[in-house]
């Protein structure tokens, strides 16, 4: 959930002055800045000025044609999250304008509860205060370099990043596979002032022959091959950084040089009597426990502790969610600008789902389905076009006009009444009034149901 406190932009957009400033008046109190329009085309204006998150929107505004406002915002994309209220709505209208790109509808705007949950829905899948809201930290050494986030968590994990970056000494970070450790790597060497290359290396993919070569280079004739002298990676990333990725995967004979380098600033290559100074900023990043390797003697002691004079831990994905939206975004466009495709609107349900899921694969996984996405859907992202284990997922939190879509016109009638008394306290005369059908017609339907 959206913590409106300091957050953003409301737009009001209703034809009656004196309700738009009753809501103004109302959405103002819950911690948001809001502005009021009266006419369509200044409502669109103002979108279109990108300096507004959320539009709480009434259904008869002028003589605005609302899916056609909705599809506007989607081929500009101006995707501020959109919120229609109305009375009068009709089912067949709500089904089309949600599968057109509206957060929530609201049948009666006189609960503030419910106004302030919709609202903070339209902010949470609001493309433009996603990235707005975001923080974002560039390393001008790689394009896809970046940190994206919002969350408490991952603003902890930047802060530490910052304050350690400039200081030569060795970082361990530590997370699940997929979580981003190498771009925080890159983000603290970009940070760290130094002019050096930046340079990793994933251990786990070199068997342990051929890593110390990698790590420390050889001479001309040093084994059978060794035709030309080579340098390794710590003399390549002399003045600069070198990230080793997995670094629990490295033999305990190769710790062993591993700590003796770190020790002394020194490396001696394969075939070689003679050492050579280097000026590298180490650091190293695991997926696994290197406590519990230590006490099965499989990982040495002295070097666990020399490798984590400043431990960063980068948590997964399921437990930054509020991340999940802007991340998802970035990957999309900058996949679009991988195969030079339009950039597609993403539904409000389907972030939905994007939020709820598990991500066992964490940030990598997210990354390759938003570049699936992009080739597989078309114009727009909708639920049906998620893989069958993410459109499962959900918050749990269905209210009306909310239900995974397409549904029939009778289940979306009945959530409609069931929401509708629940916003009357069970009045049904008021209920019955509110849906715009007759009092015995709400009973005979309560009846069927």
């Amino acid at each position: 959930m959206v913590t409106a406190l300091g957050r953003g932009t409301v737009l009001v957009a209703d034809e009656n002055q004196e309700r738009a400033e009753d809501l103004k008046t109302r959405i103002s109190t819950m911690g948001y800045s809001v502005s009021i329009q009266t006419d369509a085309r200044g409502t669109l204006r103002r979108i279109r000025s990108r300096s507004v998150n959320a539009v709480v929107i009434s259904a008869s505004i002028g003589d605005m044609h609302m899916s056609g406002f909705l599809e506007t915002l989607q081929k500009a994309n101006l995707a501020a999250g959109v919120v229609i209220h109305g009375r009068t709505i009709g089912a067949e209208d709500a089904i089309s304008w949600m599968k057109s790109g509206a957060v929530d509808i609201l049948l009666s705007i006189n609960d503030t509860q419910a106004l302030q949950a919709a609202i903070q829905r339209a902010f949470s899948f609001s493309i433009r205060f996603v990235e707005s809201s975001s923080v974002s930290e560039t390393n001008t050494a790689s394009p896809t370099s970046h940190l994206l986030y919002r969350s408490r968590v991952m603003s902890e994990v930047v802060r530490k990043a910052r304050r350690v970056a400039p200081v030569k000494v060795t970082v361990l970070i530590t997370g699940e596979s997929g979580t981003g450790k190498d771009v925080l790597a890159r983000q603290i060497h970009a940070l760290s002032g130094r002019t050096g290359p930046y340079l990793a290396l994933n251990c786990a993919a070199i068997p342990g022959t051929l890593l110390e070569d990698e790590l420390f280079g050889h001479e001309r004739g040093a084994y059978t091959g060794a035709d030309l002298p080579r340098e390794g990676k710590f003399e390549a990333a002399s003045g600069g950084t070198l990230l080793l990725d997995e670094v629990g995967e490295i033999p305990l004979d190769l710790q062993v040089k591993l700590l003796r380098i770190l020790e002394d600033n020194e490396v001696t290559r394969l075939g070689s009597n003679k050492s050579h100074l280097i000026d590298v900023r180490l650091i190293a990043a695991t997926n696994t426990d290197l406590k519990s390797a230590v006490k099965k003697r499989t990982f040495r002691e002295d070097l666990f502790y020399r490798l984590k004079v400043v431990e960063i831990h980068i948590p997964p994905l399921r437990s930054r969610r509020s991340d999940i939206p802007m991340l998802a975004m970035s990957f999309l466009r900058e996949a679009a600008d991988k195969h030079g495709l339009p950039l597609p609107f993403i539904t409000p349900d389907a972030l939905e789902h994007l939020v709820s899921f598990s991500w066992p694969g964490n940030v990598r996984q997210l990354r390759n389905l938003m570049e699936s996405l992009l080739i597989i859907s078309g114009s727009r992202i909708t639920v049906e076009e998620l893989p069958s284990e993410i459109a499962g997922a959900s918050s749990g939190k269905t209210t009306v006009l909310q239900a995974e879509l397409p549904v029939s016109l009778d289940e979306l009638e009945n959530l409609a009444i069931r929401k509708t008394l629940e916003l009357t306290g069970g009045n049904r005369t008021r209920a019955a009034d509110l849906l715009s059908i007759g009092r015995r017609t709400l009973q005979r339907k309560l009846k069927e149901m």
